[in-house]
């Protein structure tokens, strides 16, 4: 049986979660410059102007970069909707919890 956990600062983990949430956004616009340049090298050391390995190296790495980034960027975005629901939900518990003490108080007088 797991123990129960309190939360300090619920509104941290909101704060949390949109840090994760703008992380996410720098990361693909970060993340989109070096693609942008490596495929437009790729170009340039493609079969037109050199026997073109190193044209296929470089759009396999913009590929694998890119894929990275988002997978990056799409692991902060679920963070921040994880952090983000968790505190809400720890919040809306404990104001259903209050409210129901307050409720048998007055029942008990």
């Amino acid at each position: 049986m797991s123990a129960g956990t309190e939360i300090e600062d619920p509104a941290a983990l909101n704060r949390a979660g949109a840090g994760a949430r703008e992380i996410a956004g720098r990361t693909r616009t970060t993340g989109a410059h070096p693609v942008d340049e490596t495929r437009s090298a790729s170009r340039d050391f493609g079969t037109g102007n050199w026997d073109g390995g190193l044209g296929g190296a470089l759009t396999g790495l913009a590929e694998t970069w890119s894929a990275q980034v988002s997978a990056l960027a799409a692991d902060c975005d679920s963070l921040a909707g994880q952090c983000g629901g968790t505190g809400m939900l720890y919040q809306r518990t404990e104001a259903a919890n209050t409210q129901t003490m307050h409720s048998l108080a007055s029942d008990f007088g």
